[in-house]
């Protein structure tokens, strides 16, 4: 079996089409913070030519919750939630054979020993309606480009609007702000 290793490790992923995925984020469903790639341990593999799976165990550094995370994210950079648990799908993902050209050590790492006391994932997971998922919405109005990808003027994240602030990657987002795509920051009227 494949040792652990934090996303990050497994990032950055190309499509066929040339697009590249070097960053994955995602917010705590306590506190909102927003986790990236190395608070979180898992797999990462392309499953077709155009959709990178993600699955792995969350454990946010400011409030210490654990979470499992499953989605796809497409190569327009849509991400969609994925509803089968996080150890399960990750499992999937390691079973799935390599791809030709594909190294699995790059792209899949072991998540059966979830006793980690730091990324374990023992708690039940919560159902559905009870998580937390942000509902964001973009602007079509670009503001200019950040590494070839246009920059939002706003967002709309849970029925709240976000005005651009600035591009900040890896950025801590404090109350009343929020940070698209690991990079751009967003921040509400003060």
């Amino acid at each position: 079996m494949l040792p652990k290793r934090p996303l990050n490790q497994l990032l950055p992923v190309r499509f066929r089409n040339g697009e590249q995925i070097r960053q994955f984020s995602k917010p705590c469903v306590r506190c909102g913070h927003m986790l990236s790639a190395r608070d979180m341990q898992g797999a990462a593999r392309l499953v077709d030519e155009n959709q990178l799976a993600i699955a792995a165990a969350a454990r946010c550094p400011q409030c210490g919750e654990r979470f499992g995370v499953a989605c796809l994210v497409d190569e327009q950079k849509r991400v969609r939630r994925v509803l089968v648990p996080a150890m399960l799908f990750g499992w999937y993902l390691r079973s799935l054979p390599p791809q030709k050209g594909e190294q699995s050590q790059l792209h899949t790492v072991a998540m059966d020993d979830m006793r980690d006391p730091d990324l374990s994932v023992a708690e039940p997971m919560a159902p559905p309606a009870a998580s937390r998922q942000m509902d964001v919405v973009r602007a079509d109005e670009a503001l200019g480009q950040y590494q070839g990808k246009p920059i939002p003027a706003w967002v709309e994240v849970d029925g709240v609007r976000l005005a651009f602030e600035r591009v900040a990657p890896g950025a801590q987002p404090a109350g009343g702000e929020f940070l698209l795509d690991g990079c751009l920051l967003y921040r509400g009227a003060r």
